[in-house]
């Protein structure tokens, strides 16, 4: 059970790393949230509805911890491009 402290709302392996550097305890909590885009939103917008998104809804869960919550978004000129799911995927869009 989480308690006090500083919990990072998200699963991203990449960011759990980056928050590990900075040598202080966490906790992660999957934050579950709908990350869908809503109808002509923004990139920007987008990612910071998302990150308040979920830092809200762990929070909600956890109000006297610290929460983070984060999220970015990948641009091909002004199209969004969403999660890969697989390496080819991946290797397609960065291409």
């Amino acid at each position: 059970m989480f308690s006090k402290g500083l919990i990072l709302a998200s699963t991203s392996r990449y960011r759990r790393d980056l928050l590990q550097r900075l040598g202080l305890p966490f906790d992660c909590i999957a934050p579950g949230a709908d990350e869908a885009r809503l109808p002509d939103e923004p990139a920007s917008a987008m990612a910071t509805r998302l990150a308040r998104l979920k830092a809200e809804a762990v929070a909600v869960q956890h109000p006297e911890a610290i929460v983070i919550g984060s999220d970015q978004v990948a641009l091909r000129g002004t199209d969004i491009l969403g999660k890969p799911g697989t390496v080819e995927r991946c290797r397609e869009q960065l291409r």
